[in-house]
This record gives structure tokens, C-alpha cells and sequence, in this order.
């Protein structure tokens, strides 16, 4: 199995997480405050996961869309 960007916006957050959980692989991890930025590769895109410490949940998992967002995280 092999997702597209498209198909992975389709899924819904909770799908989205599980599909990196099997899937994805940890690329970089930053936390601030409360909040922590994963990014992780999917197949062959890049996908921004924030999550929130105090309510211990996922905000956001999204394809990463700009190559600016990569060199700031020093992946590119």
C-alpha cells in the first residue's frame, strides 16, 4: 500500500496519526512550550504533526506543502 498526499488529506486526524504510527518514520521533533512539532516522512512526502502537552492530543497532522517549512526545520 502506497498513499498520494491527496489520498492522506482524505483520512480524518485520528486515521491520519494511525497511518503514521504504522507507516511513517520520525524525522525531527522539537517541543515548545506545550507544544511539540514532529515531522515525519510518509512514503514520499512530508507530513507536520503538532501535538499538545496539556490536553495530550494531536492539533495537526498535515503534508508539509512548503520547502521553507523544511529548511526551517533543517530536513532540506
Amino acid at each position: 500500500m502506497k498513499l498520494t498526499k491527496g489520498e492522506y488529506c482524505q483520512f480524518n486526524l485520528k486515521t491520519r496519526v494511525q497511518l503514521l504510527r504504522e507507516f511513517g518514520n520520525l524525522e525531527f521533533e522539537r517541543t515548545f512550550e506545550q507544544k511539540v512539532v514532529r515531522i515525519f516522512i510518509l512514503y514520499d512526502f512530508y507530513v507536520e504533526v503538532i501535538y499538545n502537552k496539556k490536553k495530550e492530543e494531536v492539533e495537526k497532522a498535515e503534508p508539509v506543502t512548503s520547502l521553507q517549512m523544511l529548511h526551517m526545520y533543517d530536513l532540506q
